[in-house]
């Protein structure tokens, strides 16, 4: 799930400078290094929903479970099913928050 977390945020580090340039009042200068990092975007789309398919594997289909011995099955379903929308926001913001500005205007 960490993983998972993690390429979702990384897939979204191209469009993050805007966001912070309009929620902190940061300098654009400060940014302009960020828009490098573009093409990361697809390939940890990629691995962040692939990691989440996988973990859905693991806990519904597969005979046991990683982690059983720290967590119960219950436990894991719910971390699971937690983290799920964080993915799924940081993958997904980039595409619906220029929907959403232009929405809202």
């Amino acid at each position: 799930m960490a993983a998972a977390v993690i390429a979702a945020v990384a897939s979204s580090l191209c469009c993050i400078a805007p966001l912070i340039y309009l929620v902190f009042g940061m300098s654009a200068a400060s940014l302009s290094g960020i828009e490098q990092l573009s093409w990361l975007q697809v390939p940890m789309l990629v691995l962040s929903t692939g990691l989440i398919l996988m973990g859905f594997w693991r806990l519904y289909f597969a005979k046991k479970p990683l982690c059983t011995a720290t967590l119960s099955r219950t436990q894991m379903v719910w971390l699971y099913w937690l983290t799920v929308p964080v993915v799924l926001a940081f993958q997904l913001y980039p595409f619906v928050l220029p929907w959403l500005l232009e929405v809202f205007e």
